[in-house]
């Protein structure tokens, strides 16, 4: 028998399951030996105080903004503070939700319209000023969790990650119900056997006596329990007095267009909050939307009832949603879940954005792509949250890292699903390094489409500093890569030197104008701090976060005396936390020698570090407390190596418009590597390896390599130089070839298969090479004005099978232009040509779009899609 719980929730249905280390502190060269002594084995954070997230810039304000860029844009880029950047080409005024373009076009109801977010607000801060940090149960657990385990990750969370910032401890499904979920497990009135002796109200009672928040996961609208839902008279029936919608939401459906069904999600919640939680994921909210339309006829009440279903349904879901908050109050945080229900605007504070997660790569790439593609709606329309994150092993070190940094850049909520106690130091120190999440928002307001951008840019300004934190990675799994990070993609100065800073690596690169080239390893990460070099000592870095400085860094200031540079600090330091500050030097001038002071000098222990182009200071404190320093330099005489030249260059073809130049490396002693094209400087390498983009095919270039010394200043006489001719191939089938860009509405870009990842066949005929893809849809490809002409056949994919024949429309643009459309293009009907001069083109799109409603069995197929440097092949014929 099931039993109703109490108001305490502790009773309980029958039970059905049994109960069943070198990373601390951020290191810069020989500084890491102090600091590994100073922070000695990993040790709980004693007299912590309050964590903070930093600055909480007025909101809401006018901001900056960069609507889709016209020519190829590896960079997603996000602000944090006061920004001003050349990438902004729009201001964006969300209490108008209106933005104005640099030309000065106005588009009103930017968001609601343009965007496609109709019940469009801003974002309300007023209680939550940034996003939740914390911990979620579910992928590690799932529904197997006990109050034991929960207890245990809590007590661990305040023992070690409080005090960064880590607050919400959220339960997810396992605690309710009867059965394994999808759908038999929605009875919110029956709380599992193994959580009776302590109660829901006990566990969070615990949970807040750690100085912590508790949480709950639930599909509110759902109900498994027929007494429930026959007793309340708020559910769908059909005139049978059957259940009208049966899904993973539950057997039974709230019926929110009648009184009782906002009474029962209001005395729902007003339990559950009672209870002590104040964090609500409510989860399967699309279905709850779609439901709303499909079994419209099922819906028993008035409200709303003069619109059509499609209409109605939003306006009787957000009436849903505002009876939850009337019940658990603006204080608590509300979660939408599932999809992104955009009508959940205004009312809940933050959504889940992609699919579920698995600890490993496919579950890291399908976060990368929720944070990428609906950044957007982040901080602007409510926080975003791309599924939680995990580092344990057996996640590489790589891989954890490249999940974190990925959260860490963009802000968005911030919770683990590990078993922490597990963790080993080193991922210990990743989640260090990113709680909590702080007032980051997008400076791309735009959906950035399919395809993961290897630059992810934060700009940040806070007490006089301008830097970047630029996240270069590889979401490749298998191979290197050698991304060349631009100082003009990233909208600054080529020709100013930037201090370049390796955060996680906590190594100082040099300063360097142009850019850089790095190699990333597969399926990570490089952070690189860029901060404008000047005539005096810059801070370049500090280690708590990796925005650096933003949470701890409270005030800054320069001043000099008797002829020697000063550095003046505060910074908020935790407890048993060894804590660096990186400073910049002057480049091309004298080295410096550094001398500190600190207060409170009896109860920090500290050191100061001069190097090659940077100094250090290093802190540690038995207490969290605000620690002042103060830097004074002065000049020494600098050491430079005469850097030998490198070995023979060789430049081969990677791809349409890419090259890679390699070089042997000198016996001696260099720091990087300068890389020319036709005398114009592209940047510094670190190892032996660069790369070209934007080639031509056919065209000739020359290409110098020289080896330099820190700053640029030491230039060997003798560099390696070769000319190239890029390769010009006569036919280039387009599944060989990575698109720059891939927005498609469902499913992802295959080569060679069908979107479902069949063998490619339309009309009845099979065909060997081509791009299977999904209407709505734009792939673009960098083709440099190096072809002639594109050929391919186009039709929908047989693999799709809908009850009557639907309809695409495939096109063909170059450079911005329309240079081909095929008109109607049904399901069953043959391949069609396509032969379409490309000449000067530097850019082909291959766009599909739907001709119908919906896009269900849109599975568009580009066969045999190539690009030709001559006339003399004809497309071939179906």
């Amino acid at each position: 028998m099931r039993t109703l719980f109490g108001a305490d929730g502790r009773k309980a249905g029958e039970a059905r399951w049994p109960v069943r280390g070198r990373v601390l502190g951020m290191v810069v060269t020989s500084a890491g030996v102090l600091l590994a002594a100073m922070a000695g084995c990993l040790a709980p954070s004693p007299g912590v105080g309050p964590a903070q997230t930093g600055p909480v810039t007025p909101w809401p304000r006018p901001i900056p903004a960069r609507v889709a860029p016209d020519g190829p844009d590896d960079v997603f880029v996000m602000t944090l503070g006061e920004v001003s950047t050349p990438l902004a080409n729009a201001t964006y005024d969300p209490q108008q939700d209106r933005l104005v373009r640099a030309d000065g076009t106005t588009i009103e109801r930017y968001y609601a319209d343009t965007l496609g977010v109709p019940f469009f607000t801003p974002v309300d801060k007023s209680v939550f000023a940034v996003p939740p940090s914390g911990w979620c149960s579910w992928y590690y657990y799932y529904q197997e969790i006990t109050p034991a385990e929960v207890l245990a990750n809590a007590k661990w969370i305040a023992r070690h990650l409080k005090p960064f910032g880590a607050r919400y401890v959220q339960i997810d499904d396992g605690w309710q119900g009867v059965g394994h979920g999808m759908g038999e497990n929605r009875d919110w009135t029956t709380i599992d056997a193994r959580f009776r002796e302590l109660g829901m109200d006990g566990l969070a009672a615990e949970i807040r006596k750690l100085g912590l928040e508790a949480g709950l996961w639930l599909a509110p609208h759902g109900q498994s329990n027929e007494e429930v839902a026959r007793s309340s008279n708020a559910f769908l029936w059909k005139p049978d007095g059957t259940s009208a919608s049966s899904t993973w939401e539950g057997t039974y459906l709230v019926d929110a267009s009648v009184p009782q069904g906002l009474d029962y999600l209001g005395d729902l919640f007003r339990r559950l909050r009672g209870w002590g939680y104040t964090y609500f994921k409510i989860d399967g909210q699309p279905i709850v939307l779609d439901e709303y339309v499909t079994k419209a006829e099922h819906l028993a009440g008035s409200l709303h009832a003069d619109k059509e279903p499609a209409t109605r349904s939003p306006l009787i879901y957000r009436e849903s949603l505002r009876a939850v908050r009337g019940a658990i109050g603006p204080e608590s945080y509300l979660l939408g879940c599932w999809g992104i229900p955009l009508a959940g605007v205004g009312i809940m504070n933050g959504s889940r954005t992609g699919g579920d997660v698995v600890p490993g790569y496919a579950g890291f790439i399908v976060a990368a792509n929720a944070i990428q593609r609906w950044n957007f709606l982040h901080n602007i329309a409510w926080y975003c949250d791309p599924d939680v994150f995990m580092v344990r092993p057996p996640l590489t070190e790589g891989l954890a890292r490249a999940w974190v940094t990925a959260q860490g850049l963009t802000g968005q909520a911030l919770l683990t699903s590990d078993r922490l106690p597990d963790l080993p130091p080193s991922r210990i120190e990743m989640l260090r390094r990113i709680y909590p999440a702080v007032d980051i928002r997008p400076l791309d307001l735009f959906n950035p489409g399919d395809s993961l951008k290897p630059l992810w840019d934060l700009k940040v300004a806070h007490l006089g500093r301008t830097y970047d934190v630029v996240g270069v990675f590889n979401f490749t799994d298998r191979e290197h890569a050698v991304r060349h990070v631009c100082w003009a993609a990233l909208g600054l100065d080529p020709e100013q030197k930037y201090h370049v800073y390796d955060f996680w690596q906590g190594t100082y690169l040099g300063a360097w104008d142009h850019g850089v080239f790095v190699e990333v390893p597969p399926s990570d990460v490089r952070v690189l701090t860029l901060v404008p070099a000047a005539d005096q000592p810059v801070l370049i870095s500090t280690s708590r976060h990796i925005t650096q400085g933003w949470v701890d860094l409270e005030s800054l200031e320069s001043d000099s005396a008797d002829g020697r540079a000063i550095l003046r600090g505060t910074s908020r330091v935790i407890a048993g936390d060894p804590y660096v500050v990186t400073i910049g030097l002057p480049p091309g001038e004298p080295a410096q020698s550094v001398s500190a002071r600190v207060e409170p000098c009896s109860a920090v222990k500290y050191c100061t570090l001069a190097h090659h182009g940077c100094a250090t200071l290093s802190l540690r404190s038995d207490e969290t407390r605000d620690v002042k320093w103060e830097l004074r330099f002065r000049p020494e005489p600098a050491y430079q190596f005469p850097a030998e030249g490198p070995g023979s260059v060789s430049v081969a073809a990677t791809g349409l418009g890419s090259a890679e130049i390699t070089w042997q490396t000198p016996y001696l002693e260099h720091v990087a590597f300068r890389v020319s094209v036709d005398d114009r400087v592209l940047g510094y390498a670190f190892h032996p390896r660069a790369v070209l983009a934007a080639l031509r095919p056919g065209a000739s270039y020359r290409v110098n390599v020289e080896a330099v010394w820190y700053d640029g200043s030491s230039v060997a006489d003798k560099g390696g130089q070769v000319e190239y001719a890029h390769e010009a191939k006569e036919r280039v089938y387009l599944a060989d070839v990575r698109p720059e860009v891939i927005e498609q509405d469902w499913g992802a870009l295959r080569t060679d298969h069908s979107v479902d990842g069949n063998r490619l066949s339309v009309g009845g005929q099979a065909f060997e090479r081509g791009l299977g893809t999904h209407a709505n849809s734009r792939l673009v490809y960098g083709v440099h004005g190096g072809f002639r002409r594109f050929a391919a056949l186009v039709g929908l994919d047989d693999e799709a099978k809908p009850g009557a024949p639907v309809r695409a429309c495939f096109e063909v643009w170059g450079d911005g232009r329309k240079l081909w459309e095929s008109g109607p293009v049904a399901t069953g009907e043959p391949a069609r040509p396509v032969s379409v001069d490309i000449s000067g083109v530097e850019r082909l799109e291959l766009r599909v779009r739907s001709l119908e409603e919906i896009i269900d069995y849109l599975h568009a197929d580009w066969l045999d899609a190539r690009v030709l440097m001559s006339e003399s092949e004809l497309p071939a014929q179906p």
